[in-house]
């Protein structure tokens, strides 16, 4: 198995590993039940379980700190026991803030069959945890009453300030007078806890001067009792008549061996309030201690943070590999220039051909394809094309060098079949057939099968990008136009790149991939023209033709493509119509091609009172429609989507100059004043550049032979040699890279 291999697979391991991480989080937060306010929830609950009752008992717990196991097999059995009536947890329920620390105490705590209340201590708000508390329990500081007590909750973590709940707590100790009990619980105690350091004593107890303060307001108002939770201490002592109470080891670290979980249990009545330790039975051995607080810490530490540690650890796996890949790559930037890639230039090659149009529909790939495919037959090599059916009736090559793929659908007017790419019989016709490498001319669909069928069998990938493919995203469902451009162009790179080597039309195709990012080779090579076409028409059939459409002295115009919203037809009609308003010479203009637009092109010269200047033909064999070009004496063209503009050239190779408006595709044939002019997208413009050429006989006798002499030198021969080369230096290269790997 080669590196690249190795790392492909160690690649879909790691993200899948973090998929199943992350689509866990995303199930918690979509099916876990979401929980929000709970302390008024309930409080609710436990106002209305004892309304009118006089007699109750609630438990006070600290320090779970998330221990929920601990919780719930050591403490929760003791308050069913004690048949408390709810619990108060005065802070520190959870290892740290993390919405994960709190949707695992939410888990436990609700398995409790009892209300529950808590009170934020400093674990609640570490980690930015403080949003989390209020989000999921309520407020940091409240009260609430029963028949004969009354609940005061106070904020000791510093998030809300002391000037402003001593002038609410005020107020509500005024309020208490009326109730027999009055209780209040914080995070911190107001007394000193015993073994904790002076440096660590604001973890755990209020400040020196806020303690002092509030301890007089409680004298002054004969508070029954303050709760609050401290250093895995419990403790009980009276200072001014109020008792202190400190409730630790409801879960967590013991780091005392002579304190045991346990919680308080408060019990009211008529007669008077008891606070009592009740505490878990059957403590461990002093070394069986030491193993489960090392567990509970290790699992503090470790396994509550798991998720996050995984996530972390998965991420820089994968940005490892990903650099791992690059520097892999950075062994090819350069070519090896030990291999000879003429040494094989000898041997005739197999090519297997992937498309997703071909004839018998007319355009511009399928013909494209078809001069290749014919001009590599004639160097002896063999091609298989696998090319889709066509309703219309079209006899293939004898020799068996078209494969058509079977379809699941057809467009409305049949042009477009979709090939059925999960068809099994086009994946046993393509191993039969053991071709040396493949040529792509799209993309996707039967472009996808055979990256898919190159990768299976190891084969080097040519593409061929012919169409300007974001010019057609109007006829693409989905979001808006600038959205699915952006999909367009991350398609074609993402394919492009997939790809060994790429073949552009033109220079400023060329240029365009790599500003999309492209990194495979990339050679320039245009679409062949068959100039031996071009010679077997006479001049007497040629002069029928012209003779057809125009009187002597006057001018024949032409233009071929696909009559669709994409060629800008619109244009060229508005253009005609100025230049026979401006010209001093007539002239007529043929168009040739059909699509989707002709009826409604036709419908609007019509109304333009153009319809015997021009002239729809609709689709011609290529052989007809080059009896045009030499019948012609001005190729016009308004089209902005085209990646070379093969018509171009086959217009030049009959003898005609071209006016068409300055795209990617014109700039690398049309050379002004030469062989024709590219103008801006003015009609105005355009009309005014047909219209000099038209009234300059000799301007345009010229520019007709400059234009045969250029397009002689884009042969199909050479252009086939061309593309030749480039195969088999891409065959040599993936040996290469095979064999290195």
């Amino acid at each position: 198995m080669s590196k690249r291999q190795k790392l492909h697979i160690y690649f879909i391991l790691v993200t899948i590993f973090l998929s199943i991480l992350i689509g866990y989080r995303i199930y918690l937060s979509i099916y876990e039940k979401d929980y929000q306010s709970l302390n008024a929830v309930n409080i609710e609950t436990i106002e209305t379980k004892l309304i009118g009752q006089t007699t109750f008992s609630f438990a006070v717990v600290g320090n779970i700190d998330n221990s929920m196991r601990i919780f719930s097999d050591r403490i929760v059995p003791l308050m069913q026991d004690e048949n408390v009536d709810f619990l108060i947890s005065v802070g520190n329920a959870v290892f740290d803030g993390a919405e994960g620390k709190y949707r695992l105490l939410h888990r436990g705590l609700t398995k409790l069959d009892i209300p529950y209340i808590l009170v934020p201590g400093n674990n609640e708000v570490a980690d930015f945890g403080s949003n989390n508390f209020y989000q999921h329990f309520g407020p940091y500081f409240y009260s609430y009453h029963l028949d004969n007590a009354y609940f005061i909750f106070l904020d000791s973590t510093g998030i809300t300030s002391w000037k402003w709940q001593l002038h609410w707590l005020n107020q509500e100790l005024e309020t208490a007078k009326n109730y027999p009990y009055r209780f209040v619980f914080l995070g911190h105690s107001l007394l000193p806890q015993e073994k904790v350091a002076s440096e660590n004593s604001s973890k755990y107890t209020v400040d020196a001067k806020t303690s002092k303060t509030l301890q007089q307001l409680f004298s002054q108002y004969e508070v029954t009792s303050v709760f609050s939770t401290g250093y895995h201490t419990n403790s009980q002592q009276s200072v001014g008549g109020v008792r202190y109470v400190v409730s630790s080891g409801g879960g967590g670290l013991l780091l005392d061996n002579e304190q045991p979980y346990q919680f308080v249990k408060v019990m009211v009545n008529p007669q008077g309030f008891s606070c009592t330790n009740i505490t878990a039975p059957n403590r461990f051995s002093p070394i069986r201690e030491k193993v489960e607080t090392l567990k509970l810490y290790l699992h503090s530490l470790f396994y509550m943070s798991i998720f996050n540690i995984l996530v972390i650890i998965g991420i820089f796996t994968l940005f490892s590999l990903l650099f791992y890949s690059k520097v892999l790559k950075q062994q090819h930037l350069y070519r090896d220039f030990n291999i000879d890639e003429e040494a094989s230039f000898g041997t005739p090659l197999r090519i297997a051909m992937f498309t997703n149009n071909y004839l018998p529909f007319i355009g511009g790939v399928p013909l494209s394809i078809d001069r290749l495919h014919k001009g590599l037959l004639a160097r002896g090599n063999t091609v298989l094309i696998f090319a889709p059916s066509y309703l219309q009736n079209w006899d293939d090559p004898s020799d068996g060098s078209v494969y058509r793929c079977p379809v699941l659908f057809y467009t409305k007017r049949g042009e477009f079949p979709a090939v059925n790419i999960f068809n099994r019989e086009i994946g046993k016709v393509f191993r039969k057939f053991k071709a040396d490498i493949i040529h792509v001319h799209h993309p996707f669909m039967l472009g996808w099968t055979a990256l898919l069928y190159a990768k299976r069998a190891k084969l080097p990938v040519v593409m061929t990008y012919h169409t300007r493919l974001e010019r057609y995203t109007q006829y693409l469902f989905g979001p808006g136009m600038m959205v699915k451009n952006f999909l367009i162009h991350l398609m074609i790179k993402h394919f492009a790149n997939r790809c060994d080597a790429i073949i552009a039309p033109s220079s400023s195709t060329e240029e365009y991939l790599r500003n999309l990012g492209v990194s495979a080779i990339i050679e320039t090579i245009p679409t062949g023209i068959n100039i031996e076409a071009y010679g077997q028409w006479t001049a007497e059939q040629i002069e029928q033709t012209r003779a057809a459409y125009v009187r002597p002295g006057e001018n024949l115009l032409i233009s071929v493509s696909r009559i669709a919203e994409e060629k800008n037809l619109d244009f060229l009609v508005v253009a005609l119509e100025k230049l026979k308003a401006t010209s001093s010479k007539k002239f007529t203009c043929i168009l040739i091609g059909d699509g989707p637009e002709r009826k409604r092109l036709e419908a609007k010269v019509k109304a333009m009172g153009m319809q015997d200047t021009i002239l729809f033909l609709g689709k011609l064999a290529p052989s007809e429609v080059v009896r045009c070009y030499l019948a012609a004496d001005l190729f016009v063209f308004a089209s902005t989507s085209e990646t070379q503009g093969m018509v171009l050239l086959e217009a030049m190779a009959g003898g005609c100059p071209v006016v068409a408006i300055r795209s990617s595709g014109v700039y690398d044939v049309v050379h002004d004043g030469v062989n024709g002019f590219k103008v801006p997208e003015s009609t105005n413009i355009w009309a005014e550049t047909v219209k000099k050429i038209l009234e300059d006989a000799e301007l345009l006798s010229e520019m007709s032979g400059n234009s045969r002499e250029f397009a002689k030198q884009y042969s199909v021969e050479s252009i086939t040699e061309r593309v030749l080369a480039l195969y088999r230096r891409v065959i040599l290269l993936n040996a290469s890279k095979r064999s290195e790997s």
